[in-house]
């Protein structure tokens, strides 16, 4: 650690830090000005339009003092970049916290965890009641997830900052790597452009099949976002209507597939991409037997085949997707049936998604480096053996380093898990469920989740939603940064 502390320059991490932070806060702060439009449509709220001017100017000025020197950073190394995206989130988290506080009058914790649970496209919530509180607040907790489903650091990209090794810098460390066009900044804004196409086809779809447009629009950005919150304490459930779950799976679906896909099927007009990428085959190839086993599952303690089926596609669709949505309560399943549900939400949507989780085509990468080992072992020595998954070519170095983050990525979930039992005394599924919703940014839950939670359980929920959605190193080399290199090298110098 003293090694790697020699060197380090801090004058010039602090400077690169504070300047990347700097832009994606102006970028945070305009987000925090559009729910003040919700009051054009219903008058009687703009009395709450305060609590989101005040803040999202106060990010906007901050950001821009902070990014006043932008223009004269020439590199960034991939350290520098993680430690502001995870820094990002934190704070974004935090400046966030005001309207929960001044409209719901949610405690600072609750109101983190909230902010936290939206940002992170997680969908867990402090939040009871939600049809009796004002649409202003149900909406930003909509724009949150749509914005974290594609990214913090991504809308900087597209807005804010210019192209060139800092943006690549900070689009890998935000747990991206997709490209779409050969430049970074186009990239990012044909995701989005692509990202705000399928939003609307949404709230069409919704509409047309019977939800209230306010309804269509956030259910819509929180479904496409992977995240998952609803306006309605039920859910998806609330509706009580076939093809509005239909919409539903089409949505997390859409959601959790590579948008490199999305934008191949945009160009050439067909679906055949979608169909040829082998994460969505693994999702399916995933999908079959959960929902066979989840339903079995159902139906042996009395629900209806047909009412077994419905159940357990939806919430097999919501849980590999990393969505949340439900549409009954998971606390009355049977342990099998929470159990593999938990199991999807920790092998998640596919890469270059919205979703979170460990991944598919990581997943899919541990399964084929198998059979790897076994023909490495049984061919002729100096026989090459070509790492191709699907369309997707893999070295030695890229196996090593997805063994190395789901090991570590269980690692984070089982001692999550442990301590959850310990604390709250629930059973081991129940405990790996809720830690597998938080850490996977998915959202369903058996119940655990409450505004009645001991704080040191929230807090170990907000470090789960936290460090899934910066997919661990982002996280660790931040913290490693900032409590054990930085102080060293100061006390060094």
């Amino acid at each position: 650690m003293l090694e790697l502390g020699k060197h380090i320059n801090i004058s010039d991490d602090l400077f690169v830090v504070k300047n990347l932070i700097g832009s994606i806060l102006q970028g945070v702060g305009i987000a925090y000005l559009l729910p003040v439009l919700i009051a054009w449509f219903y008058p009687e709220e703009v009395k709450y339009v305060v609590y989101f001017a005040i803040p999202g100017t106060f990010s906007v000025l901050l950001g821009a003092w902070l990014a006043r020197h932008i223009g004269k950073i020439e590199d960034v190394n991939l350290r520098q970049a993680m430690v502001s995206a995870a820094f990002t989130w934190l704070f974004a988290s935090a400046i966030s916290v005001v309207p929960f506080m001044f409209i719901a009058d949610m405690s600072f914790i609750d109101s983190y965890f909230e902010s936290m649970s939206a940002w992170t496209g997680t969908g867990l919530t402090m939040m009871t009641n939600l049809e009796s509180y004002p649409h202003i607040l149900l909406f930003w907790r909509a724009w949150m997830q749509w914005l974290g489903g594609i990214g913090i650091v991504l809308v900087a990209l597209t807005v804010l900052i210019r192209p060139g090794v800092a943006a690549a810098r900070l689009y890998r460390a935000e747990a991206r790597s997709e490209r779409i066009v050969p430049n970074l900044v186009n990239t990012s804004k044909v995701i989005f452009k692509i990202y705000l196409g399928l939003t609307l086809v949404g709230v069409y779809l919704y509409y047309i099949n019977g939800m209230p447009l306010f309804d269509a629009l956030t259910h819509a950005m929180t479904g496409l976002g992977t995240g998952g919150m609803s306006t309605h304490d039920l859910s998806i459930g609330y509706f009580n209507s076939t093809a509005i779950e239909a919409v539903t799976i089409f949505l997390m679906i859409l959601g959790a597939v590579n948008f490199t896909v999305h934008y191949k099927m945009f160009v050439s007009r067909h679906l055949k991409p979608f169909f040829e990428d082998i994460q969505v085959r693994y999702m399916f190839l995933f999908l079959v037997p959960a929902v066979a086993i989840t339903a079995y599952s159902l139906y042996q303690v009395g629900d209806t085949l047909g009412d077994s089926l419905r159940q357990s596609v939806f919430h097999s669709v919501s849980a590999i997707t990393c969505t949340g949505f439900g549409i009954a309560d998971l606390s009355k399943y049977p342990e099998l049936g929470k159990l593999i549900i938990g199991i999807l939400m920790v092998i998640g949507g596919g890469a270059g998604s919205t979703a979170g989780g460990i991944k598919l085509i990581r997943v899919t990468l541990m399964y084929e480096s198998l059979k790897w080992t076994l023909q490495q072992a049984i061919l002729p020595r100096g026989a090459v053996i070509r790492r191709k998954v699907g369309s997707y070519v893999f070295t030695e170095e890229d196996v090593q380093e997805v063994m190395s983050f789901t090991m570590t990525y269980i690692a984070f979930l089982l001692v999550g898990t442990v301590y959850t039992m310990i604390r709250m005394g629930t059973s081991f599924v129940d405990s790996f469920f809720e830690v597998a919703s938080a850490q996977g940014n998915v959202g369903l839950s058996v119940g655990i989740t409450s505004a009645s939670m001991p704080v040191d359980m929230k807090i170990l929920l907000i470090l789960h939603m936290w460090i899934g959605r910066l997919e661990i190193f982002s996280t660790l080399v931040f913290i490693i940064s900032a409590f054990f290199l930085v102080p060293r090298v100061v006390k060094r110098k």
